[in-house]
């Protein structure tokens, strides 16, 4: 999958789309399927209509977030695949205009998410009935720290319920000494509103300033420590980095264990490492000490 391209806010039709959520919703049951889908096949798993999906796809696609693949056996239609696994969006901070209309679109993006939290809550948990879950915290976190809660957001309130590990200990200090205290640098509140319902989730669309994306450096390594992984690649280190099993990682991402194997021997060599513990070791950031080594 190409490197992602950010869309230009400014340009004509970007900001109609920020604002057609059906329309990237469809994107993100694309993007979750990780396999060319027709749109029969999109209208069987959304209850939508055709006509209507037909039309969703064309807009995604006229912005280039979707690509059109070829019929060929099993599938007799055209199908369509994401382009890019994240939707990038730049504004002209220095313009007062383009800054209007990224703060208009973070606007809608919030109304959005009332609309959707109000019609589609779940009456057993209404604060009527006294069910409502909420948790504040204040946290010192690291880089590394930031990289691991991006990749497991869907378990994020374990991580940050989690102790903090201790920073290592300088060379030569004694051994009853205490590093520095890591002072709290994030204040935290995460909001948990119950829904039911058929409502299919949004993608994360990220916003940034046109002068702060061209500023930044383009490097092979992520932040995950990662370095020249494909997506594929990246997100079968990151599951064995867990401790999943490769069967359990096949079927979490619809692949044949034959398949995985082939990802993770490909990580192996990349990252050079030999073993699943090797690989977890390398991206907690340590270096795995040799037997008697201290």
């Amino acid at each position: 999958m190409p490197n992602t391209t950010p869309l230009q806010l400014d340009d004509q039709g970007v900001l109609g789309l920020l604002r057609d959520f059906e329309a990237l919703r469809i994107w993100e049951v694309l993007r979750s399927a990780r396999t060319a889908v027709t749109v029969a096949e999109l209208a069987q798993a959304t209850g939508l209509e055709r006509r209507v999906l037909q039309g969703h796809v064309d807009l995604l696609a006229k912005h280039g977030l979707v690509d059109t693949v070829r019929a060929r056996k099993p599938r007799k239609s055209v199908g369509y695949r994401v382009s890019t696994e994240r939707i990038v969006i730049t504004f002209d901070d220095g313009c007062a205009e383009s800054v209007a209309r990224a703060t208009s679109s973070s606007e809608s993006v919030r109304r959005e998410f009332e609309r959707c939290v109000e019609r589609y809550a779940d009456p057993a948990f209404h604060p009527a009935l006294g069910v409502r879950f909420r948790q504040h915290s204040i946290q010192h976190f690291t880089k590394e720290d930031f990289a691991e809660l991006r990749r497991r957001m869907l378990a994020v309130v374990e991580f940050l319920a989690a102790p903090r590990p201790r920073p290592p200990q300088p060379r030569g200090s004694h051994a009853v000494s205490i590093p520095p205290t890591p002072f709290c640098n994030q204040a935290i509140s995460i909001r948990l509103d119950p829904i039911v319902g058929e409502l299919l989730p949004l993608p994360a669309v990220w916003m940034t300033p046109r002068s702060k994306f061209k500023q930044s450096t383009v490097h092979k390594a992520d932040k995950t420590g990662l370095p020249g992984l494909a997506p594929r690649e990246r997100e079968v280190a990151l599951a064995l980095a867990d401790g999943l099993s490769r069967a359990h990682v096949a079927e979490r991402m619809r692949l044949s264990v034959h398949t995985v194997a082939t990802l993770a021997r490909r990580v192996y060599r990349k990252l050079g490492v030999s073993s699943q513990a090797a690989l977890a070791a390398r991206l907690a950031g340590h270096s795995r000490r040799k037997l008697g080594e201290r």
